[in-house]
């Protein structure tokens, strides 16, 4: 590798863009009453589709994930649980759902492309019946580049003060197998913003960041991964 193409400059990684009709992604502490839905899937919800493709408890710590992530609209309708205190009955609430959602995600290294083709459980996004399809599965070279955009993604807490327009979500960033969550911050993001980005008051320092060469580009840019971990 010559001097001016170094090799911390590309990174393979596995990209799959997965789609269905409808998804939900519960609120925690919500049990009653109207069911809110976070507006981009949870890390611990990534985790959790990646063991349903392998049919193991994969390690959290192998892997590393970006996304992106849309939905056309959102709506409500409603559904029923079953409580058996005091009595058996069927308590009715609403569920906010995401319509014709659709994620393209990243994973680092690239090693799940043959549980993604041939699953070892039905993939799911969000509910256990909500059914997803895997429209596109192929090996991409990110690289690094000084400029670019984000949208429809997930960022780390940290950049919430670079763009005004992200919201701070508390997501779980995963639930062990006795079902205990370890929680995360994030800032969520789903406007375009440029990177380095012009609304930053605090003229923050930016690094260089991965982008996808096959996205649209956006004056000159293309659109940045950012990776999260599980631990």
């Amino acid at each position: 590798m010559s001097q001016s193409q170094p090799i911390s400059e590309r990174l393979r990684v596995l990209r799959v863009v997965i789609a269905g009709p409808v998804t939900s992604f519960r609120y925690p502490h919500f049990v009653q009453g109207v069911q809110p839905t976070y507006e981009m899937p949870p890390p611990s919800t990534i985790y959790g589709l990646i063991c349903a493709v392998t049919g193991t408890f994969e390690p959290p710590e192998a892997f590393a994930f970006g996304v992106h992530f849309t939905f056309e609209a959102k709506f409500r309708d409603l559904e029923h649980i079953h409580l058996d205190i005091p009595y058996q009955q069927a308590n009715p609430f609403q569920r906010e759902l995401l319509y014709n959602p659709r994620l393209t995600l990243y994973l680092a290294p690239e090693q799940y492309a043959e549980a993604f083709k041939r699953p070892h459980y039905p993939l799911a996004l969000g509910r256990s019946q909500d059914l997803m399809s895997c429209l596109t599965l192929d090996i991409v070279t990110l690289e690094r580049a000084e400029r670019a955009y984000f949208e429809h993604t997930l960022l780390p807490a940290d950049y919430a003060p670079r763009f005004q327009r992200t919201v701070a979500v508390t997501m779980a960033r995963f639930i062990d197998r006795r079902r205990r969550p370890s929680w995360g911050q994030y800032a969520m993001l789903k406007d375009r913003v440029a990177y380095p980005s012009d609304e930053d008051p605090f003229r923050m320092s930016y690094e260089p960041v991965w982008v996808d060469p096959d996205t649209p580009e956006h004056h000159g840019a293309a659109r940045g991964v950012i990776f999260h971990t599980f631990v």
